[in-house]
Order: structure tokens, then sequence, then C-alpha cells
């Protein structure tokens, strides 16, 4: 589980078209230790942030003029750049009536979904729990990449040019290769090594057959 410290300073984007709620969230975000927010008035505003800058957390507000909550939404998964962005869905849409919103929400890709009105301890808590996820998700991604890119290297001794394995264990290159690829060997002499030991041995064999 990550700490307060690790999550504190990760990026929050919150669309709402209502000032009010917009003053509000960053408010209680605010006090409870978050300070990395940008807050925007209009779906559209934020997806024409979205194309530049990818966020660590949406906020969004379903019934906004121009852009709804929802066709912002669809618009980010649809996108391979920020479709692992997580996104919490906000309504004023009572559950009690209706749970067609918050049902669409999930069938569109929402990570979590609040009802206006909201405590102030619920929309920490989410957005704590979101933004912990979030970290999760990108320090596995940047451990797989380093492990890919460990893959790409291959310690090999310096004086006889075998490869350490698994374990500790050196063996040749041939032999490595052979059992992590499909890569087959056909055996062939370069020039260097022609000049350098088979040439000789043909000299030496010339002059041991030669009459004195």
């Amino acid at each position: 589980m990550h700490n307060f410290e690790e999550i504190k300073d990760m990026m929050i984007y919150v669309a709402d078209d209502d000032e009010i709620n917009l003053r509000l969230i960053k408010a209680v975000l605010n006090q409870a230790g978050f300070s990395n927010l940008k807050l925007y008035f209009s779906g559209k505003a934020m997806m024409e942030e979205l194309t530049h800058n990818r966020p660590d957390l949406l906020l969004l507000d379903i019934m906004m003029p121009g852009f709804s909550g929802y066709e912002v939404l669809e618009w980010i998964k649809e996108d391979p750049q920020l479709s692992d962005t997580p996104i919490i869905m906000i309504t004023a849409a009572s559950l009690e009536d209706n749970m067609e919103p918050l049902a669409r929400s999930f069938e569109l890709g929402a990570m979590d979904f609040i009802s206006k009105p909201f405590s102030n301890l619920e929309l920490v808590q989410r957005v704590k729990s979101a933004l912990r996820m979030e970290k999760q998700r990108q320090d596995l991604e940047l451990a797989a990449r380093q492990i890919r890119s460990l893959e790409k290297l291959l310690p090999i001794c310096s004086y006889c040019k075998k490869i350490r394995a698994d374990k500790n264990y050196w063996q040749e290159v041939e032999g490595y290769i052979s059992e992590h690829t499909d890569t087959m060997f056909s055996h062939s002499i370069c020039p260097t090594c022609y000049e350098v030991h088979v040439k000789p041995q043909l000299e030496s064999l010339k002059h041991d057959h030669d009459p004195d």
C-alpha cells in the first residue's frame, strides 16, 4: 500500500460545468493535501488538454453541455494513449430512483462513481483509493519496462566470451542462443581466424610434406 506522500502530488483533472461544484471539490481535496489539480468548466476543454497531457486521475461530471461526461469517458477509453487513465464519474442523479448512470459509467470503463451530494470524507477516500491503484499500475508498468530492458543485456566474459545464463551458470554463446531462440548454427571460418589459425596450420603441413 502506497503512503500518502507518494500520491499527494499526482495530477488530478476535474470537469464540471457548475463552478460551485468545481470550487468545492478543489477546496476539499486541497484541504486533504492534494495540490496538483486542474479545473475545467466543460468536457471539451478537458479533452483539448488531454491531447497534450495525461493526468493520473479524472473526476468527470456526467451532465455537462456540449460533450457529456459519458462522451468524454468513451472518447478517452477509445484512445490507446489515454485508456488506462482512471476515471471517477460524478452525478447529481439519485441512485435510489435510477441506477442507469452508474451502470452506464461502469460499462464505458469508469473505475468509480460518486453521487451528489457527497460527503467530504467520501470524496477524499475515493480519490485516495483511485490514486493508490494508479500508482501501483504505474510502478508495475515501470518494472515491466525495466525487465524488458534487462532482458536485452547479456553478461559476457571479457576473456573467454562465455555468456552468464541463469543461476550464474556460464555457457558458450552458441549454446545459449540455441536454447533461447530458434536460431540454427552452420559453422564456417572468418577471414581473421583463417589468417591467424588455419593458414599457419596449412603452411606447417605443407612444409612437413615437402621433400628435403
